[in-house]
């Protein structure tokens, strides 16, 4: 059973293998004896024509001397969510007690009235 296709993303992982061997002066045969693999596996992992195993990634990693992160780019980070104003807040809020109070008015736990009566009641 094959494995799932190759993608742009491992088109660029096999380019920064590549780099990364050429600069630690290693040829592929060497990191492909040390993968178990052939040489032409080799390039192909390079190529991003095959997908590399994360194990046989870590083997690599040892023998360039480099982290494995530095093989992939940071993911993006959620965009921060904003705070709502105080006058959305507060509208929220009322919405939020309107429903709490009808929910409980069908509910039959309370009379007649609105809301905002009820809670100013309580406070």
């Amino acid at each position: 059973m094959a494995g799932k296709p190759a993608t742009g993303q491992d088109v660029d992982l096999g380019a920064r293998m590549r780099a990364a061997r050429v600069a630690a002066g290693l040829t592929q045969r060497t990191v492909a004896a040390a993968l178990s693999v052939s040489a032409a596996q080799l390039q192909k992992y390079e190529k991003g024509t095959n997908r590399i195993s994360a194990i046989d990634l870590s083997v690599f990693c040892a023998l360039v001397g480099r982290p494995m992160d530095a093989f992939f780019d940071a993911p993006a980070l959620p965009a921060a969510a904003q705070a709502p104003t105080v006058s959305e807040a507060r509208e929220n809020l009322c919405v939020a007690a309107e429903a709490f109070f009808e929910a409980k008015q069908r509910a039959g736990a309370l009379g007649a009235g609105s809301a905002i009566a009820f809670l100013a009641e309580a406070a």
